[in-house]
């Protein structure tokens, strides 16, 4: 992979007039040939193999393409008649608008496609080590804290945003299994919405507004949302005062929002369970004793696995029963599993503040274990698992590091691709990164903010067509849908509720 570095100092400088110069020679592994950008630019250097890139234009200025084509070779700016030679092209560039390249050479046709970042766009720095990434895309939220100024993004694996919405008031932008993509207002609610941004459907969780956290969709079509549910919990067994709590319920929910299966972990899981490290954490939106503290739900065909960070631990609970089918960490109970290979359980220490656990198609579980409050060891990590539920044993496959990531006081995640490696959230703070299973790092991607999940997209999964088509549906002026461009609008909770984000960030989320 060619220099994927774009400095935030390169971004932030890029001006009203982007000057973009198209210059070099053919070579024989190359049939075409490179392009070199000034700077103020575009986003990567031009590259024949590189289709997308971005650049930060000013409506009030014209886009200059300047051109210095080899012999034989012909270039289109815009969709304008080709030329060769050197030339100059300006065109008018609006926010979110994109123009195109088309290079003849030799016989061969490559399309190169630049769109405008709109204003306020978060910076971002991407890195590549020479290897190849396994992803095509990266689904991700550039956040900036509690605040509706968070930005759902898909990134590519040159580093470059390729389909972003508008800002909006939540953390988490979600690929769903049909094709759309899910996101959770912190206020409560889903919203799905097509690539193009118009909404399919809204959903909440009934008795109470859903969880941020995450959200699942099922085979048969149903959705699965967990409650945050705030009332008042008897503490009797900390010692302590009752107080506000948050309670959760998972509900399995049909498409029209009709509620066929529910589970309370409270009912399962007893106070008393929860960590003494974990008691004095408050949940982050309004300040309430958080016992529980849901992050994740997975269905594993006969079950639902549910990572629970306060109680430092993954479950998986029946579907037909409803029981506690076996318990990854925490304080040990009936269910709980032997953990063998695992350095930190042999030292009587456990998975600490974990998030995001999946199962994989070979029927491991893997999950970002953030080390957050650990007894022992500090340094988060993706780990893999084996369950052997008739055994009652889950052996350690696999564990990696980066050392970019030293801790890790919230949030995060972790994925599997078909090939092998690893695309870790590094969960508080700014990066996400793929790394071969021996720990080599691949891709970086750092942004501006704070990193709460990154969803890798092998080849296959979407296609640039279709993320391009998303654009310029979302921003050629026209409303995607009847109920507006930022779709159906949830009740707002109490703002006095929602938390500062200066102080809020650091609760766990």
């Amino acid at each position: 992979m060619a220099n994927l570095r774009t400095s935030r100092r390169t971004l932030a400088a890029v001006a009203a007039t982007a000057v973009m110069i198209v210059a070099g020679v053919s070579s024989c592994a190359d049939p075409l040939f490179d392009v070199v950008i000034t700077n103020p630019g575009m986003y990567p250097v031009f590259q024949s193999a590189v289709t997308d890139y971005v650049n930060r234009c000013d409506p009030e200025e014209q886009t200059e393409v300047s051109v210095e084509a080899p012999p034989g070779a012909i270039v289109s700016i815009a969709g304008r008649r080709g030329r060769r030679g050197a030339f100059t092209e300006r065109i008018t560039q609006r926010p979110n608008e994109r123009f195109t390249i088309v290079v003849t050479l030799e016989g061969n046709t490559t399309v190169h496609h630049v769109r405008c970042l709109p204003e306020g766009f978060p910076e971002w720095d991407a890195h590549g080590s020479g290897q190849p990434p396994q992803s095509e895309f990266y689904v991700t939220t550039l956040i900036a804290g509690f605040a509706p100024t968070n930005r759902p993004v898909i990134f590519d694996a040159h580093g470059v945003p390729v389909w972003w919405s508008e800002p909006a008031f939540s953390f988490l932008t979600t690929p769903l299994g049909n094709g759309n993509l899910a996101s959770l207002p912190i206020t409560g609610g889903m919203i799905e919405r097509r690539l193009d941004g118009s909404t399919v459907r809204v959903l909440d969780t009934e008795g109470a507004p859903s969880d941020f956290h995450d959200v699942l969709l099922l085979e048969n079509g149903h959705y699965v949302l967990v409650t945050a549910d705030y009332r008042p919990c008897d503490l009797t067994a900390w010692g302590r005062e009752p107080a506000e709590c948050l309670f959760h319920e998972v509900q399995e929910l049909t498409p029209e929002g009709d509620v066929v299966w529910r589970w309370r972990p409270e009912e399962d899981i007893p106070i008393t369970e929860t960590p003494p490290r974990w008691r004095g954490e408050f949940d982050p939106v309004r300040n309430a004793v958080d016992p529980w503290h849901w992050n994740s739900i997975e269905w594993d065909g006969d079950g639902f696995i549910v990572s629970l960070r306060h109680q430092d631990a993954v479950y998986k609970i029946d579907y037909a029963t409803k029981d506690i089918v076996w318990k990854l960490g925490g304080t040990r109970r009936a269910e709980s599993l032997r953990v063998i290979g695992d350095r930190y359980f042999d030292r009587g220490s456990s998975i600490s503040g974990q998030h995001d656990a999946r199962l994989q198609p070979d029927g491991t579980i893997t999950l970002f274990d953030n080390r957050t409050n650990s007894t022992n060891g500090a340094q988060p990590r993706s780990v893999r698992y084996r369950i052997d539920e008739g055994a009652g044993t889950a052996t350690l496959v696999h564990s990696v590091t980066d050392p970019i990531a030293p801790t890790s006081p919230c949030c995060g995640s972790t994925r599997v691709l078909p090939g092998g490696n690893y695309v870790t959230g590094w969960g508080g703070g700014p990066w996400f990164t793929e790394n071969q299973p021996n720990g080599a790092q691949v891709f970086r991607l750092e942004i501006a903010g704070l990193m709460y999940r990154a969803v890798p997209l092998a080849p296959g999964e979407m296609s640039r067509d279709a993320l391009r088509a998303g654009m310029d549906a979302q921003y050629d002026g026209a409303v995607p849908s009847e109920v507006g461009r930022s779709g159906p609008q949830l009740p707002p909770r109490d703002p006095a509720t929602a938390g500062d984000p200066e102080t809020r960030l650091g609760a766990g989320i």
